[in-house]
């Protein structure tokens, strides 16, 4: 399948938000305060983000606004816990407070909204995403429950669409939904089908990029979807990819996250652009720009210096990573990044067949890799994401040597599909 390439759009800052139509009731700085909270957490300062965040409550509760602060809220902190991002227990209780209070306010707020106002698409597309992002809290302990809350949320975004069209975000909604169920177990599409609702990949795709590109509030959220979602097999979707990845680095520098993320897929799919000669200097650039504030953005700048390492297997102290740090499920990186290590050691090995004992030294690495994922606490989503990205990085075929058996990890699996 071919999709229209198309450019990724800068982040929309509280600047460039004069030149967007808002969205109906929302004020300019209601609005320009929701885009300084989006910006502040996506450059890694959750607890800015969340100060201004509650400041606009107040403001949206004294002039009766659309609830606009407790949908970001919810949505902000959701992401948190799905990538797992808590410091500790206490702040992970913290932030699962703090989304079921905020989803309760946004909600009891959009159930009062009168239906005859000129504001009323503006508390659906409130409504559909809070609803949404609750779903998704419990898709793993309850995925029949999350699915049917998940359908109820989407008929709300629907309806925000049909009321004003210029209400892009609502597309996001839309995208994750059909995306996610275009590769879910084909019970499942079946089930979805009988209800009347078809899905398809390149239709998810699209959404995602209608709200990617032209959404004023879930902009940033789309794109980590996009780069979820396309494969890397695709040459057209691989250079959309990286232009959301060059977007989404120039505009939050202080994040580390979404540098370790190009470079994770890279390593793992096409690992010939990461050794090229400029890419050193670039992440010694990148490292000295990142300013982690939280548990979260450590561990992320220090996942980028184990990448790091393959450029300078003994770097100076600034760039090494810090052994002692708990990666929590990411705590087979390390013995990733040994195994890519060999892999680049024995591929560009002259023999045209690797000695077996060099094979198997590489088969435990990926073993040991994979056993240490499997037994974190990753979320299943994630798990089965880079579970992927480690058996394509290491697969056997590659290795010159008839000797070992061959894995299935092919494009069927793409995108933790």
């Amino acid at each position: 399948m071919c999709l229209m390439l198309q450019p990724a759009r800068a982040f929309k800052t509280a600047d460039d938000d004069r030149n967007l139509p808002l969205y109906p009731g929302v004020t300019m700085e209601q609005s320009q305060q929701a885009h300084a909270a989006l910006k502040a957490f996506y450059n890694g300062n959750v607890p800015e983000s969340e100060q201004i965040l509650a400041g606009l409550e107040s403001q949206e509760e004294d002039d009766s606004l659309p609830p606009l602060s407790q949908l970001l809220q919810v949505g902000t902190a959701v992401m948190q816990l799905q990538r797992n991002d808590a410091t500790n227990k206490k702040e992970e209780a913290r932030l699962r407070k703090l989304i079921a209070a905020s989803g309760s306010r946004g909600l009891a707020a959009c159930a009062k909204a009168d239906a005859k106002s000129k504001a009323y698409p503006t508390y659906l597309l409130i409504q559909g995403g809070i609803e949404g992002f609750l779903a998704t809290m419990i898709i793993n302990s309850n995925p029949a429950k999350a699915l049917s809350e998940g359908l109820h949320a989407l008929k709300f975004l629907e309806e925000a669409q049909s009321a004003d069209s210029t209400l892009a975000d609502a597309y996001m909604g839309e995208g994750i939904f059909q995306c996610s169920v275009a590769r879910a177990p084909m019970m499942v599409r079946a089930t979805l089908k009988m209800l009347g609702r078809e899905t398809n990949l390149g239709s998810g795709l699209e959404a995602l990029r209608r709200s990617a590109y032209d959404g004023q509030y879930t902009s940033v959220a789309s794109q980590l979807f996009l780069i979820q979602f396309f494969s890397p097999y695709d040459g057209e979707l691989r250079q959309e990819k990286q232009q959301i990845f060059r977007t989404l680095m120039k505009n939050f520098p202080q994040s580390p996250y979404y540098l370790f993320l190009r470079d994770e897929e890279a390593l793992c799919f096409y690992p010939d652009s990461f050794y090229q000669a400029h890419t050193r200097h670039l992440l010694e650039h990148k490292i000295h720009a990142a300013e982690p504030r939280d548990y979260a953005g450590f561990r992320y700048l220090n996942l980028v210096k184990y990448q790091y390492t393959l450029l300078n297997p003994s770097p100076a102290p600034f760039y090494a990573p810090d052994t002692a740090l708990d990666l929590r499920e990411y705590a087979y990186y390390p013995v990733f990044i040994q195994a890519l290590r060999m892999r680049r050691e024995l591929m560009n090995d002259t023999a045209a067949i690797l000695p077996p004992s060099q094979v198997r030294a590489l088969q435990i690495l990926r073993d040991s890799t994979l056993t240490l994922l499997h037994n974190s606490n990753m979320t299943p989503a994630n798990l089965k994401l880079y579970e992927w990205h480690i058996r394509d990085a290491l697969k056997p075929k590659m290795w010159k040597t008839h000797s070992v058996e061959t894995d299935t990890a092919d494009e069927d699996s793409a995108s933790g599909g």
